[in-house]
């Protein structure tokens, strides 16, 4: 009776071998198995890269559209030509309205007795709604400014992040989805006649972007 006993136990164990050996030797799938493990990190690696470039990218031309817009301000020509929201068409404009621009930007420009005390209001998340996508950023403020005046320029991007935050940790505004790139300058106007009318090229460009 043992010896049946052990007889069995012992098959058991061969057969159990068998197996093990069997499906341990078998690779069959095992590089499809290891490319997920790796390919997902890998790619949240990578998109995130790439969402980083686009935020650089878009910081990058939005300075350049703000001081070539701002020096319209500089030389006196846009005076006379409107607020802020034509202010921002032109700078949209400029950034050939990537990343829907008039939508996401908010423009700031204020004037004071001197430049020490020129003040400018926190933009905050700009008037978004996280549950609203249709809704745009609020206009800035924007003083029409004369000869010789000090000027300080902003403006706030509220770039739309594509990625989770927990992907590439780029969200700075809390709960919008948003990273929020900021341009600012400052500049004296030059002593450009004063009480002038809107630069006709320039009435004509924005009658071109405002349709």
């Amino acid at each position: 009776m043992i010896m049946g006993r052990t007889s069995f136990t012992g098959r058991a164990w061969r057969r159990a071998s068998a197996l093990r050996d069997r499906y341990s030797k078998n690779t069959d799938g095992a590089t499809a198995v290891e490319f997920a493990m790796v390919s997902l990190p890998f790619l949240a690696i990578i998109f995130g890269i790439l969402e980083l470039a686009l935020v650089f990218f878009t910081g990058s031309v939005l300075t350049q559209s703000m001081n070539d817009t701002g020096r319209l301000v500089r030389v006196g020509a846009f005076q006379g030509c409107g607020s802020a929201a034509e202010f921002k068409a032109m700078v949209c404009d400029r950034m050939q309205g990537m990343m829907s621009c008039e939508n996401n930007l908010r423009v700031d420009l204020v004037t004071a007795a001197s430049f020490q005390s020129v003040a400018m209001k926190d933009p905050g998340d700009g008037g978004l709604d996280p549950d609203d996508d249709t809704k745009g950023v609020e206009n800035g403020e924007f003083d029409n400014t004369g000869p010789g005046e000090p000027v300080v320029m902003r403006g706030t991007f509220y770039y739309p992040l594509v990625l989770p935050n927990f992907m590439t940790r780029l969200e700075n505004q809390p709960g919008t989805g948003r990273h929020v790139i900021t341009v600012s300058t400052a500049f004296r106007n030059e002593p450009f006649p004063g009480g002038g009318s809107c630069n006709p090229s320039i009435k004509d460009e924005l009658e071109g972007i405002l349709g």
